[in-house]
């Protein structure tokens, strides 16, 4: 299946971007799920999905458990919780080792890109407690001496809105219409999921943010969550935040896993055993809704050249990470 792209248009005037425009052509997978043994959906989550895939599959597999009333149990649910850690820990690694300097100005190091293999590879073989409790000593170790390298990239947007730390439970009543999974919003608004989101009430996130470093705060915010995921894997009772479920009514069930990119929420309605409905509400769909962050803080943003609004736009969405690739297109106002 096509995986789609986020089209993204900024309106430049020589100046500053006086408006920005969001379309997505991502299909919505979950609709296809519909009216399949609900035993297929377990199978076809993971392979269509390559970014995120054991959160992906965490969720899937927990929201049908709560559908059928059945509660998952503890073993299963930490080993969910390991996968989903090792998981955001190698996507945290790949952005900040990887993605970002070239961004920065600041060639990938030799040294740099071996280090991300070398941990990758580690994460990618830990099979029990005992090996992710002695990978997350080293790992803490060397996350210490890690640091976000600096940037001046303020921006005189409005701040939007972040979208609260909730439960299945809290969000079972919040998906209350049809065409949810597409525009999701959050107290009427949409508003921005992710690591920031989570960890905003971090005194130096919060200095950061009153200067109006935005894209700086989600930087540090990455580094901040590794070392919150290291120390998960030394102690599992702490990434049973990351995953739950909930029964929503006879036959329906909700998940919610946290993942790099922000929050993840399935909900499934089963009859005799088929899928009924199938909701799949991406962190995507949050940080690049028509007016979520990446809207709101492009619009208005200053760029003298077209390049300089080029640069900007690119920090931007990859501060917010998109699951699917974007085209970026500017236009004269």
């Amino acid at each position: 299946m096509e995986q789609g792209v986020l089209q993204l248009t900024l309106a430049w005037d020589g100046k500053e971007i006086v408006s920005t425009g969001i379309v997505s052509s991502r299909p919505m997978l979950a609709k296809a799920l519909c009216g399949l043994p609900v035993a297929r959906v377990a199978e076809i989550i993971p392979r269509v999905f390559s970014l995120c895939r054991h959160a992906q599959d965490a969720a899937a597999r927990l929201c049908i458990q709560a559908a059928r009333a059945e509660r998952a149990a503890l073993d299963d649910t930490r080993d969910l919780g390991w996968a989903v850690a090792i998981e955001a820990i190698v996507e945290h690694l790949y952005h900040l080792l990887m993605a970002w300097p070239p961004l920065l100005q600041k060639p990938c190091r030799a040294s740099r890109i071996a280090e991300f293999g070398v941990w990758r590879k580690r994460l990618l073989a830990v099979v029990d407690a005992a090996a992710a409790a002695a990978l997350a000593v080293d790992l803490a170790n060397w996350l210490a001496e890690l640091e976000v390298p600096p940037f001046d990239d303020r921006l005189a947007a409005a701040a939007g809105a972040l979208l609260p730390q909730l439960s299945a439970a809290e969000w079972a009543p919040l998906i209350d219409r049809e065409d949810f999974a597409a525009q999701p919003t959050f107290a009427g608004q949409a508003a921005e999921t992710g690591v920031l989101a989570r960890h905003a009430g971090d005194p130096g996130l919060a200095l950061l943010l009153a200067d109006g470093q935005r894209v700086q705060a989600r930087l540090a915010a990455r580094l901040l969550e590794l070392r919150w995921l290291a120390a998960g894997l030394a102690d599992p009772s702490r990434l049973s935040a990351l995953v739950d479920a909930t029964a929503v009514a006879a036959g329906c069930g909700l998940a919610r896993v946290e993942t790099a990119r922000g929050t993840l929420l399935h909900r499934i309605e089963l009859a005799a055993d088929c899928v009924e409905d199938y909701q799949i509400i991406a962190p995507t769909e949050w940080n690049f809704h028509p007016q979520g962050a990446f809207y709101s803080e492009m619009s208005g943003c200053p760029a003298q050249t077209r390049d300089d609004a080029r640069i900007r736009a690119a920090r931007l969405a990859l501060s917010l990470d998109p699951c699917v690739p974007y085209e970026l297109r500017i236009v004269d106002a």
